[in-house]
């Protein structure tokens, strides 16, 4: 706080998942006023975590991985701590389905000088990468695929990263944007002239405390499930801050005044207010949902091609079973497909063995992805016919003997937002949007990061360039 007295702002958010209820709370913790419009009745967005049978169900992220500081601070200060479930240890395994078969994915130096999923040549090939030299120039035209390729080989992309890309994204390697879909890796070259030089680097800057990344990394949850996290944020801001079941009926910009009116209706009642700030969560393909006036129109026309950002479908199905069906041990984090092998399947996470409580007692749980940007298809099968071609492959795979006690599936139609190629010119077009009008943000998963712990510091980084 400098001698002048701070401008106290009053900022409205529409959208209350974890970016929204983030920068809410950072923002009225330096002082700030902010009013939250969710359209549904919960918070939280995407992070939802439902009961049925004895069974603790995710509808969206499963996991949050614990490696920045701020992300620490966040879960310390409202509270969760004591809820806090780090994963078993069985989650550092993870497997790679390849020619029908698991193999898991090394995770040390001597495990993959060992491993029996790459080949030799494959090896040679990744030991080199710290010797390949780095682009002449920067570049955000290159594919994930193509970089990969380039400093490591075609098989660490079919067997290793591809299946990563799966995982994160439910992606496609040779459209997503290294630049922006993996920025970290992608800095790794350009300051370090090699990934494994740039990640030694950040691990030693870590360890040291000179930057925000924590020197040991955790995957975490809470003993009530993922919801925990955006419901303990929300309890912790003023009364009155949300609004849910809101239907904003309009939207517009005062050149005057340079404050953001909004009309809106909650129930029976209906409201009107004036802001210095509009941040805007929503996803980037409901963005033409929005009621701007005539006045500021053109706001979406400065977006377009962010509308058109592509999410691609994504069907989630847990399965139960008890513990003698399954003849593999489940011990790791789950499995992910390599890039050549023919499967409905995404991938698995292995529920039950990363955290308690996930499942009855003597039974398992299993989570199964299908869909994605390669096979878009496989996401919308009829459920009768997902559940018996992704059987078909459990008992191959898992060696599962019957049928499991326990179903639920979830539909995404439009699931993880795609950072590929081109994407640069999304962001320019977001950044001429708020040059040209002051006071809005635009954020959420589609800028920034699509995970949980980037989605908060998203909120956080908002609510500090707000104050400021």
């Amino acid at each position: 706080m400098t001698e002048q007295t701070q401008e106290r702002k009053n900022v409205a958010i529409i959208g209350a998942g974890i970016t929204g209820l983030s920068a809410a709370y950072y923002l009225q913790q330096a002082g700030h006023s902010a009013v939250i419009f969710e359209k549904s009745n919960r918070v939280g967005g995407i992070i939802q975590t439902t009961e049925k049978d004895g069974y603790r169900l995710e509808h969206g992220p499963n996991t949050l991985m614990v490696n920045d500081k701020r992300v620490a601070d966040l879960i310390k200060s409202v509270g969760l701590e004591p809820e806090l479930i780090v994963a078993n240890q069985a989650a550092n395994k993870r497997f790679v389905v390849h020619q029908r078969k698991l193999h898991t994915l090394p995770s040390s130096p001597t495990s993959f000088l060992t491993s029996s999923l790459f080949s030799l040549s494959g090896k040679m090939r990744a030991l080199k990468e710290p010797f390949i030299s780095k682009l002449a120039s920067e570049s955000s035209s290159e594919s994930f695929a193509d970089f990969i390729r380039r400093r490591f080989g075609p098989e660490m992309l079919e067997k290793a990263a591809g299946p990563f890309v799966s995982g994160i994204y439910a992606g496609d390697p040779n459209r997503l944007s290294t630049r922006f879909a993996f920025p970290n890796i992608y800095r790794c070259e350009q300051q370090s002239g090699s990934v494994f030089k740039g990640l030694v680097k950040a691990g030693k800057e870590a360890k040291k405390g000179e930057t925000n990344r924590l020197a040991k990394r955790e995957i975490i949850s809470f003993k009530d499930g993922m919801e925990a996290l955006p419901k303990a944020v929300a309890d912790m801001l003023n009364d009155d801050t949300i609004i849910t079941e809101a239907d904003i009926s309009s939207i517009s910009f005062n050149k005057k005044s340079k404050r953001w009116n909004i009309g809106w209706k909650a129930g029976k009642c209906h409201g009107q207010g004036s802001f210095s700030d509009l941040i805007i969560t929503v996803p980037a393909h409901k963005l033409e949902d929005l009621p701007f006036d005539t006045h500021v129109s053109d706001v979406l026309d400065e977006v377009t091609k962010v509308q058109h950002l592509d999410y691609p479908p994504v069907t989630a199905m847990v399965l139960g079973f008890k513990k003698e069906q399954v003849n593999h041990p489940l011990d790791g984090f789950g499995m992910l497909n390599a890039l050549n092998e023919k499967s409905k399947m995404l991938g698995a996470l292995f529920i039950s063995t990363l955290f308690e409580n996930r499942a009855p007692e003597g039974h398992v749980s299993i989570n199964v992805m299908l869909g994605g940007a390669r096979t878009p298809e496989h996401a919308k099968m009829a459920d009768s016919a997902m559940k018996a071609s992704v059987m078909d492959e459990l008992r191959q795979l898992l060696g599962i003997e019957g049928n499991p006690t326990f179903s639920n599936i979830v539909r995404w139609e439009k699931a993880i937002p795609q950072l590929n190629l081109g994407y640069s010119n999304i962001l320019a077009q977001l950044e001429q949007c708020e040059r040209k009008y002051p006071g809005i943000h635009f954020a959420g998963n589609y800028r920034g990061g699509i995970s949980v712990g980037d989605c908060i510091i998203s909120g956080i980084k908002l609510s500090q360039t707000i104050s400021n």
